[in-house]
């Protein structure tokens, strides 16, 4: 399963529960600095690449800055230096071409960024400029799909992954070097998963406990969502319910092309799993596991066998500790998964409970009835007086009341369509 390639927060409980699965509280930005600081010989007439491994960042990019560590050459106008992302639908960008003048130089310390107003000038002294291309129709390098002017050309996409420099120098006669190779550093947005290029994501397991969900499990669906990696037949993602149960969401499936944003929801009522040749799409999928032979997964993941339904999980509580262990079972390529929903169903009906009313009597001519259900992800049904039930939210405020007595009710209805077969009950009286 050789793969050359890059993807990556919220594991969240629905159906009246909503929560954010997390151990470390809200996904947050990262950012981070990779080098190969190997040299880079620049070959006469002739093209040279560098490689650098990026893992252990999540998050689609915000920001790429990239820096030549001791760059020297007998004439550098003839110079093209591209960089190109990882992944099959890779960018490239133009850092310098045609430009720093036809005398020669030695050990420039050369930084690129997008947010520096200043090209490269004759001479190319060390210091931090915006990439620049001066005539343009250069040779572009190979297994770029896109090309962009600016290194903004990357934002957006998964970090993860081989990125290449390429060296190009476009007329014979003149060589050179760039001694302490290149450095890229690199900013991203929010991740909950970050998967590297090869082991175990980060965090695993991605966790949370669950406390509102009484009652046994009936329906669990599993939603990934924005979902990137450049070679996604890498993934092994596991689910594991709190009394222990397991299901593989996906496995060795979605072939080589990358996925970019891609919503993934598992649903067993789906009328199809995941493909296993081709590119995957959003759309929602039965559990799909392609492999001819069992995974392995890193403790403390628990050893198999695992189910291959979400079925599987059914009759076991809901409440507890949720895991999920994402794994990339091969090297050279990651990402990362945005943002995770887990929507359970159990077969317990929710209670109503009142949290702020009245006094019993007043003189007042409005009121406020505050209440919240015992299941979280309810929805509410309120009947004030003898008027017909109506959805309604907490607070319920009421205005324009009559003198005399009121009465208000208020139930509960959980995401499997529960109610709440005793509803709440709130009386007081109106003084005149």
């Amino acid at each position: 399963m050789r793969r050359l390639a890059l993807m990556t927060a919220g594991l969240l409980t629905a159906g009246t529960l909503a929560v954010g699965l997390s151990t470390a509280g809200p996904a947050q930005a990262a950012s981070g600095t990779f080098t190969n600081s190997a040299p880079i010989a620049v070959t006469d007439n002739g093209s040279v690449s560098s490689d650098v491994q990026v893992s252990g960042i999540g998050g689609r990019i915000t920001d790429v800055d990239v820096v030549l560590n001791g760059l020297g050459h007998t004439r550098p106008n003839d110079l093209d230096i591209w960089l190109v992302s990882p992944g099959t639908n890779a960018v490239a960008v133009p850092l310098m071409s045609d430009t720093c003048g036809g005398g020669a130089i030695s050990g420039r310390t050369l930084t690129f960024d997008d947010e520096v107003a200043t090209p490269l000038p004759t001479g190319c002294a060390t210091g931090t400029y915006r990439p620049t291309n001066i005539s343009g129709g250069d040779t572009t390098p190979p297994g770029a799909t896109t090309l962009s002017g600016t290194l903004s050309g990357f934002d957006g996409r998964n970090p993860v992954g081989t990125w290449r420099l390429y060296v190009i120098d476009d007329t014979a006669s003149e060589v050179g070097t760039i001694n302490g190779g290149v450095t890229l550093k690199i900013t991203t947005g929010p991740a909950a998963v970050t998967i590297p290029t090869a082991g175990p994501a980060a965090p695993y397991p991605y966790q949370r406990t669950v406390s509102d969900q009484p009652g046994r499990i009936t329906d669990v669906d599993v939603v990934l969502s924005g979902s990137y990696h450049t070679y996604p037949d890498d993934l092994d993602i596991l689910l594991v319910s709190p009394a222990g149960a397991s299901v593989v969401l996906m496995s060795d499936v979605c072939s080589s092309a990358d996925l970019v944003g891609v919503n993934l929801r598992f649903d067993d009522s789906a009328a199809a799993a995941l493909p296993d040749g081709s590119a995957c799409v959003s759309g929602s999928y039965k559990p799909s596991n392609q492999d001819d032979g069992p995974d392995a997964y890193n403790a403390p993941a628990p050893a198999g066998p695992y189910g291959d339904e979400l079925s599987d999980l059914s009759g076991g509580v809901a409440n507890g500790t949720w895991r999920l262990y994402v794994l990339d079972d091969s090297s050279s390529d990651g990402g990362f998964i945005t943002g995770v929903q887990l929507v359970v169903k159990t077969d317990a009906a929710p209670n109503t409970v009142i949290t702020q009313k009245p006094r019993r009597t007043t003189k007042a001519r409005k009121a406020t009835i505050g209440f919240r259900s015992t299941k979280g992800g309810s929805t509410f049904q309120c009947k004030v007086d003898k008027k017909a039930w109506k959805s309604c939210a907490s607070p319920l405020r009421l205005k324009r009341l009559k003198p005399g007595k009121h009465t208000v009710l208020v139930r509960a209805i959980d995401n499997s369509g529960h109610v709440d077969a005793t509803p709440a009950k709130v009386t007081w009286r109106i003084r005149r």
